[in-house]
């Protein structure tokens, strides 16, 4: 098989010729190679280096699963979906970036959005969080779109696999994060139906801006993050009023435009798992980082949705080799034995995973 037919094979729920490993990977190829986070962060020759630097020690990395090319410093800075600290500019040359959250919107942007359509309130928000130009909009859009297209030609030199063919978030939680928890919340309870109005206008632009993505890469698979607004934090009526409908309508705007949506999971989904069966199967990726019971997303959704995961965050840094190896065994021969299932981190590998741990992950794909 090649890289791309592993991956299709995998994504329909099949089981390929040999196990695809995506870890997602990116300050940590920085320091391993020896840069500072702020080289990384902003020079994109160099941190290609690192990740070639990191394939050659570990070739058994086959899906290259990145998203360098919305965080990359010059782009996070000026078209971010909210306002970062960056390492070197904000915070010391070694750390790792932080995003500050605070009502960044109010609800007279909600107004706004509804009056202007989306994509130009966004423009007023950039301008507004990042202190930036028309013109510093636009190029850093036009660097975007440069640097995915260059990262999926380098993982395909590689021998890789590129995932993502686009980059967007879920309208729910995007709204949230621009509110801030606290008001977003509030605003559930007291301006319902506005809140409403406004997710169905944000998400009908989101889904467009997938597939052209998606189309101008020519990767049809899109990156949607997904995070705080489940279960583990607001009601069942407030999740099937606010947020499953928005899902929903943009895994079936995507897939109508032949679009694989894959699901990034961040916080706690077990119990909200039983949802993803109203979607089609072997259509949809969902990507769980940890928090999520992952031998219970593949209870519920054996033989329906492909899975990638869920090495975590505390195992790469404080665990040991042997415990990493162990747990990634335990995920080969638990989910991978019926297909449709990728070894992956539990979102990031953090800056300050251990390089022992690292090599173990990557030792058990080999063994």
């Amino acid at each position: 098989m090649t890289p791309e037919q592993r991956l299709q094979t995998v994504l329909s729920l099949g089981k390929p010729d040999r196990i695809l490993c995506a870890p997602l990977i990116e300050s940590y190829a920085g320091r391993r190679a020896g840069l500072s986070n702020y080289e990384f962060m902003y020079d994109y020759n160099k941190a290609e280096q690192a990740f070639d630097q990191l394939h050659q020690e570990h070739p058994s990395w086959n899906v290259m699963r990145s998203v360098y090319f919305v965080f990359h410093g010059p782009i996070q800075t000026a078209i971010g979906f909210m306002k970062p600290m960056m390492p070197g500019v904000d915070l010391s040359p070694e750390s790792e970036y932080q995003m500050v959250e605070y009502e960044a919107i109010t609800r007279k942007d909600y107004e706004f959005i509804l009056d202007a359509g989306y994509s130009t309130f966004l423009h007023e928000y950039w301008k507004r969080v990042h202190q930036v130009s028309e013109e510093e909009i636009a190029k850093a859009s036009r660097l975007q779109l440069d640097v995915l297209k260059s990262q999926i030609r380098n993982a395909k030199r590689r021998g890789q696999v590129f995932l993502y063919g686009g980059f967007t978030v879920l309208a729910p939680p995007l709204i949230c994060m621009m509110r801030s928890l606290e008001q977003f919340i509030r605003d559930m309870y007291q301006v319902p139906t506005l809140l409403e109005q406004v997710l169905e206008e944000v998400t009908a632009e989101l889904i467009a801006w997938g597939i052209a993505s998606a189309r101008e890469t020519g990767i049809p698979r899109v990156f949607i993050g997904i995070a705080r607004l489940t279960c583990q934090l607001i009601s069942v009526s407030f999740f099937e009023r606010f947020v499953w409908p928005y899902m929903k309508k943009t895994v079936f705007g995507l897939l109508d435009a032949g679009i694989t949506p894959v699901l990034h999971l961040d916080s706690d989904w077990t119990k909200n798992l039983e949802y993803f069966l109203e979607l089609p199967a072997g259509k949809v990726v969902i990507e769980l980082d940890s928090t999520t019971d992952i031998f219970q997303a593949h209870r519920v959704l054996r033989g329906h949705t492909c899975i990638i995961g869920d090495v975590s965050a505390p195992l790469f840094t404080l665990g040991t080799p042997e415990r990493v190896q162990q747990y990634c065994q335990k995920l080969i021969h638990e989910l991978g034995q019926d297909g449709g299932f990728i070894l992956g981190s539990g979102c990031h590998i953090p800056l300050l995973a251990k390089h022992e741990n690292v090599d173990a992950f990557f030792h058990s794909v080999e063994e």
